[in-house]
Parts: structure tokens; sequence; C-alpha cells
């Protein structure tokens, strides 16, 4: 049986090059995701891109028609949209396979007005989701910066863009 026993000097170069392996591959710039979708609008004949709001924080909502969390959240986010719309942009994804006609009831009975786009109960690329409601948080730059499955509220967003910027 052949054994090897690598000197010293060869020890100390494998190990410095597997921490720079490692180092690199999880910098932030190794490991930033930039989601992009275009999706169909609910109220518009033309679809809304993630990137038309570049320069801009953007909460990208996931929900659904029967999400009762998703319900009480809402109020919430159009209170976040209206209060920043200036700087940041609220974007609701309609996650279900849904007759456009209950979506847009259930959004004009909550008064939204922010941008609805459909999923169709469609995974979207970027977006890892585990239950509903669940908000990301896309930087002005276009990197996903944060995630937060379960509900939030207009404070919330407001503390984690100032602790991001």
């Amino acid at each position: 049986m052949l054994t090897i026993n690598p000197c010293q000097p060869c020890r100390f170069a494998i190990c410095w090059l597997l921490v720079m392996f490692v180092l690199l591959t999880n910098t932030p710039l190794a490991s930033a995701q930039r989601p992009a979708f275009t999706l169909p609008s609910l109220t518009s004949k033309q679809p809304i891109s993630l990137a038309d709001f570049r320069g801009r924080w953007v909460v990208v909502n996931f929900w659904a028609t029967w999400c009762t969390p998703c319900l009480m959240e809402m109020p919430e986010l159009q209170a976040f949209h209206d209060a920043n719309h200036d700087h940041a942009m609220v974007i609701g994804v309609n996650f279900e396979e849904l007759e456009l006609t209950k979506v847009r009831t259930f959004v004009a009975d909550l008064a939204i007005t922010f941008p609805i786009v459909l999923s169709n109960g469609q995974p979207v690329p970027g977006f890892e989701l585990k239950g509903l409601p669940t908000t990301f948080l896309v930087s002005p730059s276009g990197e996903l910066v944060d995630t937060h499955l379960g509900t939030v509220n207009a404070a919330m967003l407001n503390q984690r863009i100032a602790e991001l910027n």
C-alpha cells in the first residue's frame, strides 16, 4: 500500500488554497442573488419586470386570497407603499391559480394600489418559497438581501431598510 506523507510546506500550501477557495466562494459578490422576473400585471396589459424598479428598494410579497395572514398584512404593505413610494416599491405576487375577477375583487376590497403580478401558482425563479406570506427585500442594485416568512408590517420594513442602508 502506497501512503503519501506531504511535507510541511505542501500541507501549508494546500490549507492556504482551501481557505482562499472557501473565502472567495462565500463572498457577497459570489453569493449575491440578482433575481429577475417579468410577470403579467393584474391591472394592465403590460407585464411588470422587477428590473423596472432598479434604483429603488423593492418589497416583493408573495400572497394568496385564501391565506388569512396575507389578508392581515395587506393594509401594512399598502401603508408602507404609500409612505415610501419615492424610494421603495411594493410588488404583490399572487401565488395561486385563480380567476382574474376574483383576484381583482380581493385587491379592490382591500384598496390595494401597489402593483400586483400573477404567478398562476408557478414558482418564480430566484424566490424560494417555504410558505405564504413570504416577503423578499431587493436592494436598489437589484440584489436579494432579505427574506421573511410570515407577516410583515410597515415598521418592520422601514427598520430593515434602514439597517441595510
